[in-house]
């Protein structure tokens, strides 16, 4: 996923809130702060995830 704004950071972390448990905005600000900053100055914030697929079956 690529993130053009900080905005859409904090709405992600809010609604996944299995990424980042403890998340919120006032713990996070300074993190946030300079994620802001190399968000406005064109970089965006790429993120990587791993999925996996378990199938169980009862014997």
């Amino acid at each position: 996923m690529e993130f053009f704004d900080i905005g859409a950071v904090v709405w992600i972390l809010r609604k996944c809130v299995w990424w980042i448990p403890d998340f919120a905005v006032d713990r996070y600000r300074g993190a946030l702060v300079e994620l802001d900053k190399q968000l406005r100055s064109g970089r965006p914030f790429v993120a990587h995830s791993t999925r996996h697929l378990i199938e169980a079956e009862r014997p």
